[in-house]
């Protein structure tokens, strides 16, 4: 079985949140946050950890709206800027703002994190990555 890493991306116009996934141990984590430079960002994360696929969330409504024009711009700006073999795939992120918003409360609750509560777009990026792991990496 191949060992490769994965990228998982939570977009948002603000800040990014950006996780990293492990395909044999299936294992997603919370990476940074990102706040400026965000295709430069994506860039450095893909050579340091030489990333094969990136995990875009993506929220699915009948109508598409602003935010997934955008994030389909900013997929089309990964491809061409960082390498067209990179496969980049855009994945359903229903819910997992909220899921990321009571995974912090009780990460903060337990004194695992300081971050500002408004910090959480990793933690939705690792759901959203996790997400995806679960339903495409088979044994």
């Amino acid at each position: 079985m191949n060992n490769y890493f994965l990228l998982g991306i939570d977009y948002g116009q603000k800040k990014s949140g950006l996780a990293i996934g492990q395909s044999i141990t299936k294992s997603c984590r919370p990476l940074k946050i990102i706040y400026n430079n965000l295709l430069d960002e994506i860039e450095a994360t893909v050579l340091e950890w030489d990333i094969k696929i990136i995990i875009i969330g993506y929220p699915e409504y009948k109508k598409e709206g602003k935010i997934q024009k955008k994030i389909k711009l900013l997929s089309e700006e990964i491809k061409t800027r960082i390498n067209n073999q990179i496969k980049i795939i855009l994945h359903n992120e229903a819910l997992t703002s909220e899921m990321a918003k009571s995974k912090f409360k009780e990460m903060r609750n337990k004194g695992l994190t300081k971050k500002k509560l408004s910090d959480y777009d990793d933690i939705s990026a690792s759901i959203i990555l996790q997400s995806w792991v679960n339903e495409n990496i088979i044994d």
